[in-house]
């Protein structure tokens, strides 16, 4: 599960803005985002469904902001408070209302997840199969099925206007949908230093995954 969580929050992190340029195709997009990003900060929110269409959590709402590579901040703020944190090597999943702390490495959790195609390098084609999707919504989407049989998600979704990953669609081996949606991005920010490191709350409860 936090598996999944990591894999959605590390995707989500790197969604940003490139120039304003038209691009045929969704591959396209996807190519020039990778090569075009090292950072970006913005808001997110975040649905999910169950196979039968029915929600399966509450819409969840946030901030994020990302360096590659493999740093970043994702901040849950509503309905509840959760803070997401990786420093380029370990993952920090901190629960405010628990007073817990779950630690794991960031290896573990990027190869063959959606944060390998838009968050780790640029070799995409290695962990997905990648092809061109729909035109839909004013969006080219492109859609990625990971090589190996044990990843957290069946298929990826990413949609593209203008360079911008609009929206992803993350179909997990529950049978479950969830929808990630951006506003405010800004690409290539100024971050403070220390602006991804972690450091555990005094008297908090740490759980070594």
């Amino acid at each position: 599960m936090l598996k999944s969580l990591v894999a959605q929050v590390a995707a989500l992190a790197a969604l940003v803005y490139l120039p304003s340029e038209a691009w045929a195709s969704g591959v396209g997009q996807l190519a020039s985002f990778l090569k075009g990003t090292r950072s970006a900060s913005g808001a997110f929110t975040q649905t999910t469904v169950d196979r039968k269409g029915k929600a399966a959590s509450q819409a969840m709402s946030g901030t994020f902001r990302f360096e590659r590579p493999g740093k970043f901040f994702w901040s849950y703020e509503k309905p509840y408070r959760q803070e997401i944190v990786s420093n380029g090597k370990k993952v920090y999943v901190w629960d405010p209302d628990l007073r817990q702390v779950t630690v794991r490495s960031l290896a573990g959790a990027m190869p063959a997840s959606p944060a390998a195609i838009l968050f780790g390098n640029n070799d995409f084609r290695r962990d997905f199969d990648v092809k061109e999707g729909r035109a839909e919504s004013g969006l080219e989407w492109i859609e990625a099925v990971p090589k190996v049989r044990d990843s957290s998600f069946t298929r990826i979704l990413i949609g593209f206007q203008n360079g911008l990953p609009g929206e992803m669609v993350l179909r997990d081996n529950f049978g479950q949908t969830t929808t990630l949606r951006l506003s405010g991005v800004e690409k290539n920010p100024a971050i403070p230093a220390g602006a991804f490191e972690f450091r555990i709350p005094k008297g908090a409860e740490v759980l070594q995954q």
